[in-house]
């Protein structure tokens, strides 16, 4: 059965999971939901998704939302179809990997949002806010460069894993803007690249959306 992801692909976890569903060919169907007009609140979605948030999965008649639960079920549904890499069967491998995801939404997402949301969001920009939040994002960038990165390629271990596609999602936000986050974290810099490679052609497919975005604010 094909299942049905809603989605609007300026969200950084619905991009992930996307890239996700492409990159391991499992048969999906995306449905696109306007997050800014609030699509998300209206009766017809949140009745299936309580939560009211993006991604939110339909398999049958089971509903689910939040990113990491979604990529779970996919990678335990659909075991056959995916390289163990993404999500490894060996215990202190896969505990990598939950370290990771367990750190994200504060540690990366968090940090990426508050930057981003002050800087693209806010009706009058708070410079002094702004430059608050950067140095705190430097600070994040530091940390995963510290504690998962180190001399790594990628920050679960020698290959890639969802850790790195949630990530490279959050990270790539910033071309919105046109922010360069990695001036002074080139380590990250040469993360970011690598892990793009990995996830081509998906990466690029799914990131039109967020181009887009960038190509209407520059007007």
């Amino acid at each position: 059965m094909t299942i049905e992801l809603y989605v609007d692909l300026r969200s950084q976890p619905c991009r992930a999971v996307v890239i996700f569903l492409k990159l391991t060919g499992i048969p999906h169907e995306l449905k696109y939901i306007d997050i800014f007009a609030g699509e998300h609140k209206k009766p017809e979605f949140a009745d299936k998704f309580p939560l009211q948030t993006l991604p939110g999965l339909k398999d049958g008649d089971f509903y689910l939302g939040e990113m990491v639960a979604i990529f779970h079920y996919l990678i335990n549904k659909h075991a056959d179809m995916i390289e163990d890499h993404w999500y490894p069967k060996d215990m202190k491998s896969r505990a990598r990997v939950d370290e990771y995801i367990a750190f994200h939404h504060t540690g990366t997402r968090g940090k990426c949002m508050a930057l981003f949301v002050a800087e693209v969001f806010a009706p009058v920009p708070d410079q002094d806010k702004i430059k608050t939040e950067a140095e705190n994002l430097k600070q994040g960038l530091d940390k995963i460069e510290k504690c998962f990165l180190k001399n790594k390629y990628f920050l679960c271990g020698k290959q890639i894993s969802i850790g790195d596609i949630m990530a490279v999602c959050e990270l790539a936000q910033f071309t919105v803007q046109n922010r360069d986050i990695f001036k002074d974290n080139l380590q990250m810099k040469g993360y970011m690249n690598r892990v793009k490679a990995c996830l081509q052609p998906a990466f690029d497919e799914v990131n039109v959306k967020l181009c887009d975005w960038r190509d209407s604010l520059a007007k």
